[in-house]
């Protein structure tokens, strides 16, 4: 199998897995045709099989709101990766993931598994892509989108940043519940359990929109802890905005010691500002892997490539799965963890002269089919790799939407990791809680959330 990097197909390929192929012009009708309907590639190649729709119905047996049932819980691991023999898989493997194994060398592996192209979409969500063709635009010198809606703006991307702009938009529903369970965990086994209760509307996915007042609103988030015990009753409520350059993101935070609500301000918000409950792991801008304003980097593709990534993760987020199974000393069980081959478009954002973020470059793995970034590594100001960061995705087949589901963040010096999003204890998210609406957010809708 060729190990090269491949040129993505809507740059105008000549070389896909060494075959030499015409290169021609993309356009909307490609989209369901040449490309799936989500601007992948459907070809196999190497390891990586063909797309075939992903996964459209829940299998037989499942329970709306209930777990997940794995669709692939027959599936056996084709080989195992350790430290001891990562150089016979070097080409497949991120520098974050041979970190990782030098890190950890006694404990760390990865299971490989047969790998699945389970992502699909809604017919709806596709139709929007396709016609975010003609009507998406990069504003503010790549820093903002117009004209998008529903579907990921650019599924025919012409520049790097659009790449960034289709994970940051990927559809996952507009009316998000969720009680999500996480933790920082330290080398000793010890863990801070972090439990938040979430609430998220979706303006861009919004099927009844566009509202002008709110065009350059992504969604309205709100949040509220009830673990650990100094943060129970904290919340938040926010507007993450799409650009942000034009905007900061904005809202109100609560503190149940002083029982007032009061107004966040852009340091808060924006940036590497420090997340609260995250130990000095995460800052603001490490949200889904990168939720910040692109404007302090210069973004370039380097190519696309297959990669061993986590995928396909049902049994490591399932309610039968234990925090204790699960947040073991080091990193996450891998017993619990599932990789697999697919290809991944890789980006890399450096610095821009004249800012000092707390990375100055961190370089991305988006999954072709989703366009979610499953991988993160993170440099220093000095060039070297401090930290990892890896978003375990799933189908959630009753939608169907492919769901970033959680994420886990590793710090190489300390050895210590967080993990967020998760859903252990009380099942997956509803990605279409029909109660909620925008007035459900703000400031006043804060105090009544968290004086109850």
């Amino acid at each position: 199998m060729n190990k090269a990097l491949i040129p993505s197909l809507t740059l105008g390929f000549a070389l896909v897995m060494g075959s030499v192929v015409p290169s021609f012009a993309l356009d909307a009708s490609s989209l369901g045709s040449v490309l799936t309907k989500n601007g992948a590639d459907p070809r196999a190649s190497g390891a990586v099989p063909a797309y075939t729709g992903g996964i459209t119905q829940p299998p037989a047996g499942y329970v709306r709101g209930g777990d997940h049932i794995d669709p692939f819980a027959a599936d056996k691991p084709l080989f195992t990766i350790t430290n001891a023999n990562k150089e016979r898989h070097k080409s497949r493997l991120s520098a974050g993931q041979l970190a990782l194994f030098e890190r950890h060398p006694e404990t760390y592996k990865m299971h490989v598994y047969p790998s699945r192209r389970s992502c699909a979409l809604p017919d709806f969500v596709y139709d929007e892509t396709k016609k975010n063709v003609s009507r998406a635009k990069l504003t503010d010198n790549g820093n903002g989108v117009e004209g998008a809606r529903i579907g990921v703006p650019f599924p025919l991307p012409k520049t790097p940043v659009e790449y960034y702009w289709n994970h940051n938009f990927h559809w996952h529903g507009y009316r998000y519940q969720a009680v999500t369970n996480g933790a920082n965990v330290y080398p000793n086994g010890d863990r801070t359990r972090i439990t938040r209760k979430d609430w998220r509307y979706n303006y861009y996915a919004d099927p009844q929109g566009p509202v002008a007042k709110h065009a350059n609103d992504q969604f309205v988030w709100m949040g509220v802890w009830t673990s650990p015990p100094r943060f129970n009753g904290q919340g938040f409520s926010m507007t993450n905005t799409i650009n942000q350059i034009e905007k900061a993101r904005h809202g109100s935070i609560f503190n149940p010691s002083t029982r007032k609500v009061m107004r966040t301000t852009p340091s808060m918000t924006t940036y590497d500002g420090p997340l609260s409950t995250s130990g000095g792991l995460r800052n603001n801008d490490n949200m889904f892997l990168f939720g910040g304003s692109p404007d302090r980097y210069e973004w370039k593709l380097v190519g696309k490539r297959e990669i061993l990534v986590p995928y396909n993760n049902y049994r490591a987020s399932a309610s039968t799965t234990s925090a204790d199974e699960l947040m073991t000393p080091n990193h996450p069980n891998p017993d619990l963890l599932r990789y697999e081959a697919h290809r991944v478009n890789i980006l890399e954002a450096t610095v821009r002269p004249g800012f000092n973020p707390t990375y100055t470059k961190r370089q991305f793995y988006a999954d072709e089919d989703s366009w979610i970034f499953l991988m993160a590594d993170l440099y220093d100001d000095k060039g070297a790799l401090t930290r990892v960061q890896h978003a375990f995705i799933k189908n959630y087949y009753e939608a169907p939407a492919c769901v970033f589901e959680f994420d886990v963040m590793h710090d190489l010096a300390s050895g210590r990791y967080s993990v967020d999003h998760i859903k252990l204890e009380e099942g997956p998210a509803n990605l279409d809680a029909p109660d909620l609406s925008p007035s459900q957010f703000g400031s006043s809708a804060l105090k009544r959330k968290v004086g109850r």
